[in-house]
């Protein structure tokens, strides 16, 4: 029978720890006048880090009167000690060392103690909202010039995103560095809205050289502050969704700093709020979080992502898909509209690509199709392998089915008769008759999704999904 006692073995490491006993290697930690010498054991330190095996190797190691020495001077004492304690005690006390969390982190990475790398940054993570409200720029500096902590940088950036007020409210917005101010404008998924952003932008840039407002919103486009300006934000404003603003919000937010733009985009930003119906010239960008809006009693912003990854064939869970692709515009509500498949039509045809959801009666469950092609023509069916049926479980957003079309059944997807409203598939899959609340289900064009053959809704939508992006 073996016997383990891990137990008296970690007080005898600590014992070593506290007394330094049989030392054979000095250690000389900070900067002048903070420097202090510190006595450990080769053979722990050897064991513990790949960093000081290769150090204190033979062909590294300097050895001054039978001792091995090194220098690490961009070390300090209070950021050693923990991680010496570490290495010979396995204990890490975080919430102590709270205030130089990145110093320890930055001198752990070097030191090549991955264990001890991985506990810190699964606290930072833990942490993330108390970090950045504590001191935003500390940590989002720390991030942008520290790539290799990718899973660090992808966490609080997340956070910021969800929170931005702990970043934009902040005092310290203002000394952000440009590269960090771009890194969060990229982001597809803050939740914030343009006209702040943009707003929010334009204080930044007036800070860097403190320019007074009333000399930005001068007629002279000479105005050597407005240049300077323009200069300081010209790489930023390219990240502005100035498409994304609200309508009522644009003259407001955009007229007076009109000269930071180019004459073709204010132009054209003035041709889109004029003419509701024109296509932006140029517009690249994803649906900003923040931006997103959709007129729907049935549909969220975390549905409509789900049912946006489906119109583009990604899972649900694709950590890229974090925008918005296409616009949801509301063109039937059954609540509002009546159950009339004539009404459906007269509403719904000749609009493109559709989404149709429906609540069932009683239960918790979202019902419905994506239909790439249109609804107008009398008893045909159309043809595509684009199209699809779902269903969603409000209580549990990861409890998804999204049923393709079968390959043998690619030719009678889309069922189109005014005598009828949206219909999927053959069987019909999915059917809606006139002026009911029941709604047939057969598997045929697509797999099956449900196990009974009608349920009862108590309303629907009907949206046009409209391709935001323009190149």
């Amino acid at each position: 029978m073996t016997e383990i006692f891990s137990e008296n073995m970690s007080e005898d490491y600590i014992k070593l720890y506290e007394t330094k006993e049989h030392y054979d290697t000095i250690i000389t930690v900070g900067k002048e006048p903070n420097i202090e010498r510190i006595y450990a054991h080769s053979l722990i330190l050897c064991t513990r880090s790949s960093y000081f095996r290769r150090a204190l190797s033979d062909e590294w190691a300097e050895k001054k009167e039978g001792y091995f020495t090194l220098s690490k001077p961009n070390i300090s004492i209070s950021t050693f000690k923990p991680i010496l304690k570490f290495l010979y005690c396995g204990i890490v006390e975080l919430r102590t060392q709270e205030d130089e969390i990145i110093e320890l982190l930055i001198a752990v990475d070097e030191l090549l103690i991955q264990k001890l790398n991985d506990i810190i940054q699964k606290f930072l993570i833990k942490n993330s909202c108390k970090f950045l409200k504590q001191s935003p720029t500390k940590m989002i500096h720390f991030i942008i010039h520290n790539k290799q902590f990718n899973e660090l940088k992808e966490a609080y950036l997340e956070t910021i995103c969800k929170m931005p007020k702990l970043l934009y409210d902040s005092e310290e917005f203002l000394l952000l560095e440009e590269d960090a101010l771009k890194l969060i404008l990229e982001c597809d998924n803050l939740d914030m809205k343009e006209s702040v952003i943009w707003e929010k932008l334009i204080l930044w840039g007036t800070a860097q050289h403190t320019i007074r407002n009333s000399e930005m919103m001068c007629e002279d486009t000479n105005n050597e502050d407005i240049g300077i300006l323009n200069k300081t934000l010209q790489e930023l404003i390219k990240l502005i969704r100035f498409y994304q603003i609200d309508r009522k919000e644009f003259i407001h937010v955009i007229w007076d700093h009109k000269h930071l733009l180019s004459e073709q985009l204010f132009k054209d930003l003035i041709h889109c709020l004029i003419d509701p119906d024109a296509k932006p010239l140029y517009n690249p960008f994803l649906i900003r979080w923040g931006n997103f809006k959709i007129d729907s009693e049935l549909v969220n912003r975390e549905i409509a992502l789900i049912l946006t990854n489906w119109i583009n064939k990604k899972t649900t869970n694709n950590k890229a898909s974090k925008g918005f692709q296409y616009n949801f515009n509301l063109l039937f509500r059954s609540s509002l509209d009546g159950l009339s498949s004539q009404t459906f039509h007269r509403k719904c045809d000749n609009k493109g690509a559709t989404i149709v959801i429906a609540k069932a009666q009683k239960s918790d469950l979202l019902i419905g199709g994506y239909n790439p092609l249109d609804w107008n023509g009398e008893n045909v069916y159309k043809s595509t392998t684009n199209s699809f049926i779902f269903v969603i479980n409000l209580k549990d957003l990861k409890n998804l089915t999204v049923s393709r079309v079968n390959k043998n059944h690619s030719n009678s997807t889309i069922g189109c008769d005014n005598s009828h409203g949206p219909s999927f598939g053959e069987g019909p899959d999915l059917h809606v008759l006139d002026g009911c609340r029941i709604w047939k289900y057969q598997a045929k064009s697509y797999p099956k999704i449900l196990n009974v053959d009608s349920f009862a809704i108590s309303f629907y939508e009907v949206f046009q999904i409209v391709n935001n992006i323009t190149k």
